[in-house]
């Protein structure tokens, strides 16, 4: 697993190659826009070579699992070109990658997460109880066999 950042438009305005590579274009050579047979469209840092952080383009959105400050800058300069916005798995959309925010167009999922959370939370407390009642109940249950039936 891990963290993972997207670049997204909301609400359903994905985004195009053609825009992508002209965005690209304007960032003085610090990303391209390849193709790799195994992952398919990506972007990455030409000037790292093999060691470049990579960005994969599916569905009309960019992510990339990971990112260092460094290649989040990117990413946001990015997003910044493409009217777009960086979210991170916790529904946050970064400003700079020291402020975030949370985007109107996220507030359904946030709330549909929050839900969860509560309803996880629920379960983990009820399993907890019963936890802890259940050897009090054995107990309590072998006392009454042993009181009843072998005295």
């Amino acid at each position: 697993m891990g963290y993972h950042i997207t670049i997204l438009r909301t609400p359903s305005a994905p985004i195009q190659i053609e825009e992508l590579a002209q965005a690209i274009g304007q960032m003085s050579g610090r990303l391209v826009f390849a193709h790799d047979a195994q992952h398919g469209p990506m972007v990455c840092e030409p000037a790292k070579g093999e060691q470049s952080e990579i960005m994969l383009f599916e569905h009309g959105e960019l992510w990339a699992k990971n990112p260092s400050e460094e290649f989040l800058r990117l990413m946001i300069e990015l997003a910044g070109l493409l009217h777009a916005r960086a979210r991170g798995d916790e529904l946050e959309t970064y400003r700079t990658i020291d402020e975030t925010y949370h985007h109107p167009d996220d507030r359904a999922l946030i709330e549909e997460a929050a839900q969860l959370s509560r309803q996880l939370a629920s379960r983990q407390r009820r399993r907890n109880c019963l936890s802890l009642l259940a050897p009090v109940c054995v107990s309590m249950l072998i006392g009454w066999f042993y009181a009843r039936f072998i005295r």
